[in-house]
């Protein structure tokens, strides 16, 4: 039986949901960009062979995307936020049951997904009159979408309720999402090398390629691609719906389980001291304050000082050192440019994912423990303020820029010839560095203003419509064009800056 106070948390937070201005802002903004989607795809209708077809995929990965990104953040943070803010004590003495504070943290939240999923409706269905697709198709889409996100909202509740910060809790959901998609193809590849060596037979390779299959099941890649296809004419309830619904279903279950065990203690939330604090306060008081205190304070309870430098550095060498193994095995010429090449391309990625997240969380820390008002008495300007504390995370970025310069020096010809002239002239490079200084700024930005998801946001909102514009017009604009649009994009980040500023100084005054 569901006791007292079952439903009064979830009531409450529909109630704000429905007052808040934003909220309805943000399904305008939804609708308005289906809106905006369908209309380009009419301007240039000749381009496409199936145009409804190519609209509604596009949506649709779209909407995967963003899904992704709320099952990293906006799930994972249901229980934590009230883990760190020491208010889960106050929700059980008001009387409202473990299950009444989950389904109050998860149901509002997932409502609000279904209802953004809902209102593209609308929209979609104006695909039809395109040409490509069906109404059968267009729900099937849409019950596998919504079928996913009830997954991410119960792996959400189950990470956020045993972890004890968001932090973790959203990194073991991006860890969880990454090995899904991953796992399957690294499994089949095992397996071919296995065959190919005689260590197995064929019948072990088509039992793993099964398992992997079933795998890639529990997320809407594969029914995506096959609700996609011309005429489709499958049951909308297939077999990745039934399993994402009952996942999800399993893993509330879970997370009601262990909420007792996992919230009995309550503890005072601290700052994180991010690597330091897996040593003892002897060896982490040994390094003296710098001259410039500011940096010094950011550099090792920010990123972890010079101990997670070597550590990252270490991790980076032994990682691209056994890929570099794996492919001289398995190229036979030009293996150094291959090396080369790959190094490269994993700390350029490496760089692009860490940027964000330090900086996101370099006023972020301020804020949360309330010590910006105190830190801005200091006799320095803001903005020196601020570029100290940018100083300060600046070294957690030197392991992948040493790897990357190694890649550089083994493989020069592909440094110069493909990553310098072909990408950044040949393939309009320069436009999506624009694009991600943008993403970067928006995402500072975001976390000074909102609690929670400063980053998947950021992203969002720069690559939304880039997607949209890649998949109408991108394809045959002009390099007038992205010149526009990257001026305007540069003009906004300028301004991003100076929103930065201003919101830092007015947080100083509260």
């Amino acid at each position: 039986m569901l006791g007292r106070g079952t439903f009064a948390l979830v009531e409450r937070s529909m109630r704000v949901d429905t007052r808040l201005a934003r909220t309805h802002l943000i399904r305008l903004g939804f609708a308005l960009l289906m809106l905006l989607f369908l209309v380009q795809v009419q301007v240039a209708f000749e381009k496409y062979s199936a145009p409804g077809r190519d609209v509604f995929r596009s949506i649709c990965w779209v909407n995967f995307f963003l899904l992704n990104l709320a099952g990293i953040s906006f799930f994972s943070t249901v229980i934590t936020e009230e883990k760190e803010e020491m208010t889960l004590g106050l929700l059980r003495m008001a009387g409202i049951s473990p299950v009444g504070i989950l389904m109050g943290k998860v149901t509002p939240r997932l409502l609000g997904v279904i209802l953004l999923l809902s209102v593209q409706l609308p929209f979609t269905f104006l695909a039809i009159t395109l040409g490509g697709v069906a109404v059968n198709q267009i729900l099937a889409a849409y019950v596998a979408l919504l079928s996913f996100a009830v997954l991410l909202a119960g792996l959400g509740a189950f990470l956020s309720t045993v972890c004890a910060r968001s932090d973790l809790a959203a990194s073991l959901a991006a860890a969880t999402l990454a090995t899904i998609y991953v796992f399957p193809f690294l499994l089949r590849d095992a397996a071919k090398q296995l065959l190919k060596g005689n260590r197995i037979s064929s019948v072990v390779r088509e039992s793993i390629d099964e398992f992997a299959g079933s795998v890639e099941s529990t997320t809407p890649l594969d029914s995506l691609n096959v609700i996609l296809t011309t005429n489709y004419a499958g049951n909308p309830l297939s077999f990745q719906v039934v399993l994402n619904l009952s996942c999800g279903v399993v893993l509330f279950g879970a997370a009601w389980i262990l909420f007792d065990v996992c919230t009995r203690n309550e503890a005072q939330s601290t700052p994180a001291r991010g690597m330091m604090a897996l040593f003892s306060k002897r060896v982490a008081s040994q390094s003296r304050v710098w001259r410039h205190a500011l940096v010094w304070k950011d550099f090792n309870f920010l990123t972890g000082g010079v101990t997670a430098v070597l550590i990252k550095l270490l991790a980076y060498s032994i990682l691209m050192g056994g890929m570099s193994v794996m492919i001289a095995r398995r190229v036979q010429t030009e293996v150094m440019d291959n090396v080369g090449s790959t190094l490269m391309a994993s700390m350029l990625t490496a760089l692009i994912v860490e940027i964000p997240i330090y900086l996101s969380r370099v006023f972020r820390e301020e804020l949360r423990w309330q010590t910006w008002s105190g830190l801005v008495l200091l006799p320095k300007s803001i903005t020196r303020v601020a570029l100290g504390k940018l100083a300060g995370v600046a070294p957690a970025f030197l392991p992948a820029i040493l790897v990357f310069i190694v890649g550089a020096f083994i493989a020069p010809r592909f440094f110069e010839h493909y990553l310098l002239k072909r990408v950044l002239i040949g393939y309009n490079g320069w436009y999506w560095i624009v694009q991600y200084l943008f993403a970067v700024h928006v995402i500072v930005l975001l976390s000074l203003i909102v609690k929670w998801g400063a980053v998947p946001f950021g992203i969002s909102i720069v690559v939304v419509p880039n997607v949209i514009f890649l998949a109408t017009a991108g394809r045959s604009a002009s390099t007038e064009t992205l010149i526009v649009i990257a001026l305007v994009t540069l003009v906004m980040t300028i301004t991003s800056q100076w929103l930065i500023v201003r919101q830092l100084r007015s947080l100083a005054a509260v």
